[in-house]
């Protein structure tokens, strides 16, 4: 099932692999050489990579990969596809250093967060591409075809996770965890709701054991990739994401509103989000909840539903089917 996250990121690296006629594994540092300067130095900053403009007028722009990068090939390789998407995606700002074992949230919570998914993105699509994927044909087996893509690619797994959870049926979850049962990264197919563990903690499986119709897990270099897979009955068992009508439903019942009045403040956080996506042209979810709140709060005919404990969930579901539309663009 294809995402339209990030559609024009897919499509450039996708011209571009037709374009050179490329097949993974290819040498990214030689497509990239076509398009800049590529050099190596210690940066400063806890980054792998910078893209900047070029030193003199007409000369390419330069990639510089921090040095440190000789001794991890697959991340080498997917900060050198990362920098050139920011070169080639000609609307990306350059000379911002880039860590690329930090992912940005899939729907991004600041322009920068935009800018980097994009990079991602691309560089996911250039190095593990769609079609590439899906001529394995193993998509009931998601854990070992994630480790598949990435030993075969030379990218790193999560990237590799990313890649193939875009063409997974609803209800895939996954998540990369150290040693230590610390997550480093996690997912889910499009179409899924529940909530995915998260990035920085540890992670208590058991409810999601109880639950899951399917688990695999695969091992690879220090890390621990599991897939679980669970049915509509099971996800509704498990927290999920609320769409903002459910929220705002959710708010009418605890007010004590009738179906008619329900279906009322519904449509006004519908007004209020259309005018919000007409005021802010940008892809922050921070702002575009931020907006919405503050529309919201100056209407009295709102101020009850404004002050409920769960508001601040409607505004930023709403703020994150907005900004998921914009991206799709």
């Amino acid at each position: 099932m294809p995402d339209p996250a990030y559609r024009v990121a897919r499509d450039v690296a996708r011209r571009l692999l037709e374009q050179y006629e490329l097949k993974p594994p290819f040498d990214v540092a030689k497509l990239a050489a076509r398009f800049a300067v590529v050099l190596e130095d210690e940066i400063p900053t806890r980054a792998d990579v910078i893209a900047v403009h070029a030193a003199t007028p007409g000369a390419k722009p330069r990639i510089v990969l921090d040095s440190s990068l000789v001794h991890s090939d697959d991340r080498r390789r997917f900060a050198l596809a990362h920098a050139l998407g920011h070169v080639l995606l000609g609307w990306h700002p350059l000379g911002e250093p880039c860590d690329v074992s930090h992912a940005p949230q899939e729907l991004p919570v600041a322009v920068h967060d935009l800018i980097e998914g994009e990079a991602n993105a691309f560089a996911r699509e250039l190095l593990t591409p769609t079609s590439w994927i899906a001529g394995f044909n193993a998509f009931e087996r998601p854990a070992e075809l994630m480790r598949h893509v990435s030993e075969r690619a030379g990218v790193p797994l999560m990237a590799a996770a990313r890649a193939v959870t875009l063409q997974l049926d609803p209800g895939h979850v996954w998540m990369v965890a150290d040693q230590w049962g610390h997550v480093l990264d996690s997912g889910r197919s499009p179409g899924t709701s529940v909530k995915v563990p998260s990035a920085g903690a540890e992670f208590d499986g058991r409810s999601y054991a109880r639950h899951a119709t399917e688990r695999q897990r695969v091992d690879l270099e220090g890390c621990q990739l599991t897939v679980w897979h669970f049915n509509a009955a099971a996800a509704e068992q498990l927290p999920r994401d609320r769409t903002a009508r459910e929220m705002a439903r959710l708010i009418g019942d605890d007010l004590g509103l009738d179906a008619a009045a329900g279906s009322e403040l519904v449509a006004r956080v519908d007004g209020i989000a259309g005018w919000a996506n007409e005021q802010l042209g940008t892809a922050s979810m921070i702002g575009m909840a931020h907006l919405l709140g503050e529309r919201a709060r100056s209407l009295p005919e709102l101020a009850d539903a404004a002050t409920h404990p769960r508001f601040g969930e409607l505004l930023n579901a709403k703020a994150t089917e907005l900004v998921t539309k914009r991206i799709a663009r």
